[in-house]
């Protein structure tokens, strides 16, 4: 009797099974092998306006990229900052502000390199940039930053004239990106509260920063501005200091006190004085009166009477003397302040004409050229 058929024999089953696990197999090589994965620095990429940057971006595993489809994304404007697709560069969607700025490194292409250069940067370069790599069935992106930074100016200083009982310091610095701090710090490196700060941008997006300052004869030593990008860690200082005799017509208030207290001294140094002095004629006259005693009472009174008309004389004589000395004080005194009235006004017309000639704020080194203020650094 013949066995069952297939008895004794090896299984089909197996056999099929084996195959199908073959071309799954197959399958998912194929599949693997043609997943595209996509990596960025991980970290942020810092440059400097006006210079060239590359931004890194390749393939992992490696593998040759130039008949892949590559695109160079601005986050902030979903725009085409570069293109390139089967060998060539496309410029036809590229966004106008990169036109003739940004190059693929080609020669990196067969080894799954997508660098991207862009020349010239300027601040609207700052922000994020999508590295994305496509092919007929796969597609992945990376994230590259770019830090653009700029550091500008020294801090320059000039006197804005006075204010509040001081002199308010007005400090000025162009040329940031991004925006900077102004601080102002006294000779001990204490923080000094700005009155007023403003800023704003050219036509490049570079920042001019101005802050300003009321100080009084109470800062002792030089005072500093100091502007401070927290991006670069770095910070531009311009110190100088203000001689005391500048403060004191910021204060007209003390003049006028002094000048009372003058005027009050002289006061009563003359009434001590005229008191006095009728105090001893009057003594005088009574001794003259006792020496007199037997004269007729119509000489006494008659001398009596004299006497007083010559006190009344001197009196009159130093009260005019007097008040011809408080005169003479008041318009030596009103001619000082007026002289210095009209040096400053001379001063600040002729600092008004050097500041149109500039065009900008009143320099430091023109200040010193007035003598106002000594430098300290």
């Amino acid at each position: 009797m013949g066995l069952p058929w297939g008895c004794g024999h090896p299984s089909l089953t197996g056999h099929a099974r084996g195959l199908l696990t073959s071309l799954v197999i197959l399958l998912l090589l194929q599949l693997g092998s043609a997943q595209l994965r996509v990596e960025g620095p991980g970290h942020p990429v810092t440059a400097t306006v006006g210079q060239d940057v590359v931004l890194p971006c390749h393939l992992s595993p490696q593998r040759d990229a130039r008949s892949l489809e590559v695109r160079w994304i601005r986050d902030e404007f979903s725009e085409i900052v570069h293109h390139y697709r089967n060998g060539q560069d496309l410029y036809g969607e590229q966004m106008g502000a990169y036109a003739g700025r940004t190059e693929l490194a080609r020669d990196g292409l067969s080894a799954g390199n997508l660098d991207l250069r862009i020349t010239g940067l300027r601040p609207s370069d700052d922000g994020q940039y999508f590295c994305t790599v496509k092919n007929a069935d796969s597609y992945d992106e990376a994230t590259v930053d770019l830090e653009v930074s700029a550091t500008g100016t020294d801090p320059h200083l000039s006197l804005g004239g006075y204010e509040a009982g001081g002199v308010r310091v007005l400090c000025r610095s162009a040329g940031w990106y991004p925006l900077p701090q102004l601080l102002w710090r006294d000779a001990r490196g204490q923080h000094l509260p700005s009155v007023s700060q403003t800023h704003s941008q050219d036509q490049e997006g570079l920042f001019e920063i101005k802050g300003a300052v009321i100080v009084t004869g109470s800062v002792e030593g030089p005072l500093s501005c100091v502007v401070r990008s927290s991006r670069l860690q770095q910070e531009r200082k311009f110190s100088l200091h203000i001689a005391a005799p500048f403060f004191h017509n910021a204060q007209p208030w003390k003049v006028a006190l002094a000048l009372v207290l003058v005027l009050l001294a002289v006061s009563i140094g003359l009434g001590v004085y005229l008191f006095r002095k009728q105090g001893k004629l009057a003594e005088q006259g009574w001794s003259r009166g006792r020496c007199s005693a037997g004269t007729p009472l119509a000489e006494q009174e008659a001398e009596l009477e004299e006497q007083d008309a010559e006190l009344v004389r001197k009196d009159k004589e130093l009260e005019l003397k007097a008040m011809l000395e408080l005169k003479a004080i008041l318009e030596e005194k009103n001619a000082r302040l007026v002289r210095k009235d009209t040096e400053r006004e001379e001063k600040n017309a002729r600092l008004g004409e050097l500041a149109k000639e500039q065009g900008e704020y009143r320099s430091i080194p023109q200040m010193k050229e007035f003598g106002f203020y000594q430098w300290a650094f």
